[in-house]
């Protein structure tokens, strides 16, 4: 009977155990993950040619018909979705969804200029939370 006993608590422990500490360990994973995330390069360039960007500037001509955002995460812990918020003038002009993959990952993310786009702008670059990992500025000229 003793043997039962002991052997129905040891039972009992070790499912308590298996149900709940993976919900610990997850949890903290999670957490520590999401504050690694980190911004090792961004740039405003005229064009990606081979995932490289091409003709770095901050001042693009309307003549050029293309701005490109290019940003790369190192190291990447999970799989993420990242933001570029294009601002013309402060006022929001374009938001692009992009997601990041594990270990490290670049992207990017355009606009087509016109003569209307003639100015100052500016790239943010977040979460889906808001948090900003940078701005690219930059200016559109005749």
């Amino acid at each position: 009977m003793r043997y039962r006993f002991v052997f129905n608590l040891g039972a009992i422990v070790t499912i308590q155990l298996f149900l709940f500490f993976p919900l610990f360990f997850m949890k903290n994973v999670t957490v520590a993950n999401a504050d690694q995330l980190r911004l090792s390069e961004a740039v405003m360039c005229e064009e990606i040619y081979s995932d490289v960007p091409r003709n770095p500037t901050t001042i693009f001509s309307v003549g050029k018909e293309k701005a490109v955002s290019f940003t790369v995460f190192d190291p990447v812990p999970q799989k993420v979705v990242i933001y570029h918020n294009w601002y013309h003038r402060d006022v929001p002009s374009a938001k692009i969804r992009l997601k990041l993959n594990p270990p490290r990952w670049s992207t990017y993310s355009s606009i087509q200029l016109r003569r209307t786009d003639i100015g100052p702008w500016r790239v943010e670059i977040t979460d889906d939370k808001g948090n900003v990992f940078g701005v690219l500025r930059f200016s559109v000229t005749d």
